[in-house]
């Protein structure tokens, strides 16, 4: 299906342009420093005392992705409409933290960015525990975060995962790439850009393009963002849920990355999951609430990702504290950006934090 831009938008923070007023009251920003002393952020607009409710994006993204205006209704507009105090986490993925451009692992996510986010929404809001929803790779640091003793399980109401969870399961064309170890020759200090205009002269932006130009894709559109972002990941959305003002920001929502933490994912997914030795033997610390989420049409991380991560949680802990939810017609990232989420997603992430009690 070919997209077409109707519009030219002039994007800024915080909402990627001005398409409409939001329907929640203006974020704040806070600054915090991570437990090795990253600067990080949370934005917080509360529309009751349901939550608190942290939501974290995917790699290369701000949390105030969940805040564009390019829809009818946003999530963070949803979930305010619905009474919750939401708070917005940006990690060191983020491209408004200067961290996101050195390298880092899922542990230094797991040990050092979600304990001090868990922390500073417990210190500022009182509450003993809060509800996650954390999508693609902030997903499976939360779960190590947990698994290695870093995040006391206690702290946790509920958790959403969503796309990934503890297993990396890649699409063929996504296992071709990895066998290749094509990452191992790429520097880890270099970007790799997704807006073409960005595009350095490094060998990661030289990998990027040529598999951007090579690879077969599952679509065909005019914004050379979204093949750029299909060559580093694996196919971001389901083009069709996402309408054309949407598309056309797909390179300023998730911008750039830096090689040093694709190299660490490329690593685990060879893998399959993320567990040390050691962390198998506690997984008995994700004895808490956790539905796993995927797009059925997800080409990034398959649905058979969260479909091993519950067959081990259930083996490991019983069927009681796991649900999984299969999202039809679905993909990546159009869970969330999609035109029709709100009403196809999003109800059944909140039904899944109101079986949390």
């Amino acid at each position: 299906m070919i997209m077409h831009r109707t519009e030219k938008v002039d994007s800024f923070l915080p909402y990627f342009g001005f398409r409409r007023e939001s329907r929640f009251e203006e974020l704040e920003r806070i600054d915090f420093p991570s437990r090795d002393g990253t600067p990080l952020i949370l934005h917080r607009t509360s529309g009751g005392n349901r939550g608190p409710v942290i939501l974290s994006p995917g790699t290369a993204m701000t949390a105030l992705s969940y805040c564009v205006d390019s829809v009818q209704e946003n999530l963070v507009e949803f979930l305010v409409a619905r009474g919750f105090d939401v708070w917005l986490f940006d990690w060191r993925t983020s491209p408004l933290l200067a961290a996101h451009k050195h390298p880092y692992t899922f542990d230094d996510v797991a040990r050092y960015d979600w304990p001090a986010a868990v922390d500073e929404v417990t210190r500022r809001t009182g509450a003993d525990r809060v509800l996650v929803l954390a999508h693609c790779l902030s997903s499976p640091c939360l779960l190590l975060s947990l698994v290695r003793g870093y995040l006391p399980a206690s702290r946790i109401q509920a958790i959403v995962a969503s796309q990934v969870a503890l297993h990396l399961v890649l699409t063929n064309l996504g296992r071709m790439k990895l066998a290749t170890r094509v990452d191992r020759l790429l520097p880890a200090g270099e970007m790799m850009h997704q807006i073409p205009a960005d595009v350095s002269s490094g060998r990661s932006d030289s990998a990027v393009s040529f598999l951007a130009a090579v690879l077969p894709r599952a679509y065909s559109c005019d914004n050379p963002a979204c093949y750029r972002q299909s060559a580093t990941f694996g196919d971001l959305i389901q083009h069709s849920n996402v309408g054309p003002s949407t598309h056309f920001m797909m390179g300023e929502l998730v911008p750039e990355c830096v090689t040093g933490f694709l190299r660490d994912v490329a690593v685990w997914a060879r893998r399959i999951d993320v567990l040390t030795d050691d962390d198998r033997k506690h997984l008995d610390r994700l004895r808490l609430p956790i539905t796993l989420v995927s797009g059925s049409l997800n080409r990034m991380f398959v649905p058979e990702s969260t479909q091993l991560t519950y067959d081990l949680l259930e083996r490991e802990n019983g069927a009681a504290y796991y649900d999984r939810i299969l999202i039809d017609g679905y993909g990546h990232l159009d869970c969330y950006i999609g035109d029709d989420a709100r009403t196809a997603v999003w109800p059944r992430l909140v039904d899944s934090f109101a079986r949390a009690g």
